[in-house]
């Protein structure tokens, strides 16, 4: 019994371990504000507070199944494992490089690229935000259904297994409501870079527009697309706000 207590300990352990890839995907998502540039941060304030929440509830998990292991350890009779650094960087990273991509002329002025940065902010940016989303949210929907095949087949018939059984279910439901989270954000992340993506394209449009040909039609054809922009806009944050509250 103490060796299938020691092998369950293990399999428990080795999704703990890749949880820290999980809290660094999302601790990099959550952690630059900028990339939203001036005229669209607002859109993402809400979405960025329950990004916050969700990184804590991935370090709660990872904090109960630490204790969970020490717990069958000492059950065991054994020492709980100490932490591994390079067992913890041989997890793959659910990070999604950025991709830079190739831009107007126009953009590649030093200068005006820096102001569109800042005012507009990145799209290219926020979509590999939304596939590291979409990464954390298969990684943790497959660590929820391994963990319950673990419960399935490793439990022996030791005292408190049934106790055990129900803490970890606890934990299994945990992960698979932040794999929901996580999938939303995902979703949520590509509407905002298509936001992003518009806004930049017009203050673009409008930047060009003033410098070469100014005038009274130009202005108009401006006036229509900000007119679009408006009501997808005001579209786009409606169904942001229902994922939110969904």
């Amino acid at each position: 019994m103490t060796g299938q207590i020691l092998r369950h300990a293990g399999h428990i352990e080795a999704v703990r371990v890749r949880f820290t890839a999980v809290h660094d995907a999302s601790a990099d998502v959550v952690g630059d504000e900028t990339v939203y540039g001036r005229l669209c941060r607002w859109i993402i304030e809400t979405v960025l507070d329950k990004h916050a929440r969700q990184d804590e509830l991935v370090e709660y998990v990872e904090e109960n199944l630490r204790l969970i292991v020490a717990g069958l350890c000492d059950l065991a009779g054994e020492r709980p494992p100490e932490p591994d650094p390079v067992r913890e960087a041989a997890v793959p990273s659910l990070v999604v490089p950025v991709e830079e991509p190739s831009r107007p002329a126009m953009e590649q002025i030093g200068p005006l690229k820096d102001v569109l940065d800042e005012l507009t902010g990145r799209p290219e940016v926020i979509a590999a935000h939304a596939r590291t989303w979409w990464n954390i949210a298969a990684e943790q929907r497959a660590m929820a259904d391994e963990l319950e095949g673990f419960l399935e087949r490793d439990v022996p018939a030791w005292d408190g297994a049934e106790e055990h059984q129900r803490l970890m279910g606890h934990n299994v439901e945990a992960i698979r409501g932040l794999c929901a989270v996580s999938a939303a954000f995902a979703e949520i992340t590509e509407s905002v870079e298509v936001l992003v993506a518009q806004t930049r394209r017009l203050v673009r449009e409008l930047v060009v527009s003033l410098a070469v040909a100014p005038s009274d039609v130009t202005f108009q054809r401006l006036a229509c697309r900000i007119a679009v922009y408006g009501v997808a806009l005001d579209a786009t944050l409606t169904h942001l706000e229902n994922r939110l509250k969904g």
